[in-house]
């Protein structure tokens, strides 16, 4: 059976032997390295990287300091072969709003973690999300679907200890950070930004939060125009140039990002019913969802459209709430990658002050009637369209006026 710690209390009372934790290098987990070699668990500390080709030599010398060994793991390519992939297939959008950005992380990383931790003979993985954090229970459930003999730490859901006691402890061991007023998590597809001033939605948008998005005021004169192109679903071309997913990303990132596109202000709801303010940069995924929707429109029957918009607020739900490796999650995955089979051509688009406006589609699948020419006018003019009307008028007039005569 699956076991949890979710207090610092109940890591002391029951200290794991060899514990894999998920370490960034920040105040949480850093502290919570100290407290572990205070208990005398032996620590692996895993950084994982993904979009930064760099390794952190702070987060490595910090975990070293507490003696824990360190991993450093790139899985940028893994995120762009499976992950982000599957947000584009469901038009990923949280309550259809804008883009998701940890859910589409921490299943990797949780995954990634799950394989460190059996090469390394670890008993628990340990992560430090707090209760209005829905990373929780994304890196939570995943371990917990992936390796169910493996326990899970998260003793910050039920300690809620202050940064400030945090760094005290931590300036003890002459280990100090920063001050940084805001929280930031930041992969390829998503910058997402709290805390602060931006805790409550009622204070007003401190613009110096943005990194990746200018102010619609600041953007360009002259607009922006690109063509993406889609097989299967998926983008594969920029301008009519083949282009690796991973590239096409950090270019559109930084062309929609100088055109204001991409920035969103929301509240995340939380397991226990309250919401969490955040703001979000994500100026490459905004384009690609807008052109594979607008490519979904013109491929696919109103039915096929209908279900397959079911299917993906569906499949964005559970995982956001954990369940990307859910029996569930896994299937609708595959259902929406298998829905996006038709979906080949392309679609041009024009970036100016903030807005996207579609220019034009082209696709050899594609439903619009001008693909048909004089022959669609012919055969619909051979249509009997009496019986038609008669029947999709049946049950108002039936109704209304009673059996006809």
């Amino acid at each position: 059976m699956h076991w949890f710690m979710t207090s610092l209390d109940e890591l002391a009372e029951q200290p794991p032997r060899h514990m894999l934790l998920l370490y960034s290098g920040g105040v949480d987990g850093t502290y919570l390295l100290q407290r572990l070699r205070a208990l005398g668990t032996t620590v692996t500390a895993l950084h994982i990287r993904i979009g930064d080709r760099e390794s952190s030599a702070a987060a490595a010398e910090q975990a070293r300091k507490f003696g824990a060994s360190f991993v450093d793991v790139d899985v940028t390519d893994r995120f762009f072969e499976e992950f982000a992939p599957a947000a584009v297939h469901a038009d990923a959008l949280y309550q259809d709003q804008f883009p998701v950005g940890s859910t589409l992380t921490r299943p990797l990383m949780a995954r990634t973690a799950v394989q460190v931790a059996r090469e390394r003979g670890c008993d628990v993985i340990g992560h430090t999300a707090t209760y209005m954090q829905n990373s929780s229970i994304r890196l939570s459930g995943s371990i917990a679907a992936l390796a169910p003999e493996l326990g899970v730490a998260a003793p910050f859901l039920g300690s809620d200890l202050p940064r400030e006691a945090k760094l005290a402890a931590l300036q003890e061991a002459g280990i100090t950070f920063p001050e940084g007023i805001h929280s930031v998590d930041a992969n390829p597809w998503a910058r997402v930004i709290e805390c602060g001033s931006l805790e409550s939605p009622e204070n007003r948008l401190d613009e110096s939060v943005f990194r990746w998005t200018r102010d619609v005021a600041d953007t360009p004169a002259d607009p922006a125009e690109l063509q993406l192109t889609f097989r299967q679903g998926l983008p594969v071309a920029l301008d009519e140039e083949p282009i690796a997913f991973g590239d096409l990303v950090e270019r559109l990132n930084v062309l929609a990002g100088e055109h204001g596109v991409g920035r969103s202000s929301g509240l995340e709801d939380t397991p226990f019913g309250v919401k969490n303010h955040e703001i979000r940069e994500a100026p490459a995924a905004t384009v690609i969802i807008k052109a594979h929707q607008v490519l979904a429109n013109a491929v696919l029957t109103a039915q096929e459209h209908a279900v397959r918009g079911s299917i993906a607020r569906e499949w964005t739900t559970t995982v956001v709430q954990g369940g990307w490796f859910s029996h569930l999650g896994e299937s609708l995955a595959r259902c929406l990658a298998d829905l996006d089979r038709p979906l080949e051509g392309s679609v041009r688009l024009r970036l100016y002050r903030g807005a996207i406006t579609v220019l034009g589609v082209t696709s050899e699948n594609g439903l619009y009637y001008t693909r048909f020419g004089k022959a669609f006018h012919t055969s619909m003019s051979d249509y009997s369209y009496t019986p038609w009307l008669s029947l999709a008028t049946l049950p108002s007039r039936l109704r209304r006026f009673g059996a006809p005569r």
